[in-house]
C-alpha cells in the first residue's frame, strides 16, 4: 500500500506566508504578462494550499474551512490573482472526496495539484469500462500548475438520461492555449484547455453527490466552499481599494476645494459609506461560515444553512463590486494612475463579480430555495 507523509499545518503555514512575500513581490510581473511570476508560481506548488483540502490517504492536509478561508484571503491581499489561483487550487482537492476507494491507487505518488472547469462544454462518450472525453474547456485558473484537472462533460446513462460528470483528467494530456488577457486577475493565467483523450470510467465523479469520506471539510457544502473561497479575494479586494483610496484621498488636492481630498464631506461620506457595507457584508460573511462550519463538525449543514452562506458569499462579492467602483468614481481623476492601485481593484472585483458562483446563478439558487422550498443539487 502506497502511503503519504502528511506534514504538520504549521508547516502548512509557514509555506503560505512564503508564498505571500512572492505573490506582493512579483505581483507587476502578473499584470504585464498575464500569468503568474515563475517564483510565485514555485511557491504555490510547494504551499499547503493545493494540499489544504485534499483526502489525508492523498497527502492531504483537511484543513477547517475558516482556515482556508482566511489563507485565500491573506495571499489576495498580497497579490488578488494570486489569490484568485489559491481561491481555485485550495478547496479543488476535494472533488477527489467523492471518488471511489477502489480508485484511489490510480493517484498515489502523484504531487496533486488540482484545477478544472464547471463549463459542461465537453463530450464524454462511454466505450465499456472507459470514456473517450473531448472539448475545449475556457477559463481554467491557474493552468499551468495543475497536475490533474477536472473538466465538467455531462454523459448519457442507460436510460437515456444525461448526467453530469466531472472527468480527472492528468495534466500531461491536456492542451494549453495561452489566451487570457482580461480585464481584471490578469495575473492568474485561466486559459483555456483542451483533450481528445480517454479516461477511465471510474475517474468520472459527480460533485454534486455526497462524498464517500464522512469528515468535516467534506461534509461543510463543497459549492459553498468554493464560493466561499472567491468571497474571499472580493473582500481582500474591497480592503485594498479602501486602503487605496484613503491612501489617495490624503495625498490629492482637488482643484476647487480647499486642503486634500480627504477633508472634503463628499469624499469622507463616499469612505464613511464604503467602509460600512464591507465590514457589514465581512462580518455576514464569517457569521455564516461559523455556523456552517460547526454544524459539519458534528453532522450534515442543513439546506437553510447552506442557503445563509451561499447568500453571504454573493452578498460580499456584490459589495467589492460596488464599493470598488464607487470610490474609484468618487477618487475623480486621480484614481486613473495605476501606482495608487483603486483602478486596479475595480478591474478586479469586476472580473471577480463574473464568476457563476457568485453571479446571478448563486443568487438564483438561493431564491429559489426560500421560495418554492426546493434545493438545487449545487446549491
Amino acid at each position: 500500500m502506497t502511503t503519504f507523509s502528511t506534514p504538520p499545518v504549521d508547516a502548512g503555514t509557514v509555506a503560505v506566508a512564503e508564498l505571500c512575500q512572492a505573490a506582493q513581490a512579483h505581483r507587476e510581473y502578473g499584470e504585464r504578462h498575464g500569468t503568474l511570476h515563475p517564483e510565485v508560481w514555485q511557491e504555490l506548488v510547494e504551499s499547503a494550499l493545493p494540499r489544504a483540502t485534499l483526502p489525508r490517504q492523498f497527502g492531504g492536509l483537511e484543513w477547517s474551512a475558516p482556515q482556508l478561508l482566511a489563507a485565500v484571503r491573506e495571499i489576495s491581499a498580497a497579490d488578488p490573482a494570486a489569490g484568485w489561483v489559491a481561491a481555485i487550487h485550495g478547496p479543488a482537492g476535494a472533488f477527489l472526496s467523492r471518488l471511489d476507494p477502489s480508485v484511489t491507487q490510480d493517484f498515489a505518488d502523484r504531487r496533486l495539484v488540482v484545477g478544472g472547469s464547471s463549463v459542461p462544454v465537453g463530450t464524454a462518450v462511454r466505450h465499456g469500462e472507459r470514456v473517450r472525453l473531448q472539448g475545449c474547456w475556457p477559463l481554467v485558473t491557474g493552468a499551468p500548475s495543475m497536475t490533474l484537472a477536472a473538466l465538467a462533460a455531462p454523459m448519457t446513462g442507460p436510460d437515456g438520461v444525461s448526467v453530469p460528470r466531472w472527468w480527472l483528467v492528468p495534466s500531461t494530456a491536456l492542451n494549453i492555449e495561452n489566451d487570457w488577457d482580461a480585464l481584471g486577475l490578469r495575473g492568474s493565467a485561466s486559459y483555456t484547455l483542451s483533450c481528445d483523450t480517454e479516461v477511465p470510467l471510474a475517474h468520472g465523479i459527480d460533485l454534486t453527490g455526497p462524498p464517500v469520506i464522512d469528515t468535516p471539510i467534506f461534509r461543510y457544502p463543497l459549492y459553498a466552499l468554493l464560493a466561499g473561497c472567491i468571497a474571499e479575494v472580493a473582500r481582500a479586494t474591497a480592503d485594498r481599494a479602501l486602503a487605496a483610496f484613503a491612501e489617495l484621498a490624503d495625498a490629492t488636492r482637488t482643484r476647487y476645494g480647499s486642503g486634500p481630498l480627504a477633508q472634503q464631506p463628499v469624499a469622507q461620506a463616499a469612505y464613511g459609506r464604503a467602509h460600512g457595507r464591507v465590514q457589514a457584508a465581512a462580518a455576514f460573511l464569517d457569521s455564516a461560515t461559523q455556523v456552517a462550519w460547526s454544524d459539519a463538525t458534528v453532522g450534515e449543514v442543513p439546506t437553510e444553512q447552506v442557503a445563509l452562506l451561499r447568500s453571504a458569499c454573493c452578498q460580499m462579492v456584490d459589495t467589492a463590486e460596488q464599493v470598488c467602483r464607487e470610490l474609484f468614481d468618487a477618487a475623480g481623476s486621480a484614481a486613473i494612475h495605476r501606482r495608487n492601485g483603486l483602478e486596479g481593484c475595480w478591474r478586479d472585483a469586476v472580473v471577480i463579480s463574473r464568476h457563476a458562483l457568485v453571479a446571478a446563478r448563486g443568487r438564483q439558487l438561493v431564491g429559489a430555495h426560500h421560495l418554492t422550498s426546493a434545493a438545487a443539487k449545487d446549491l
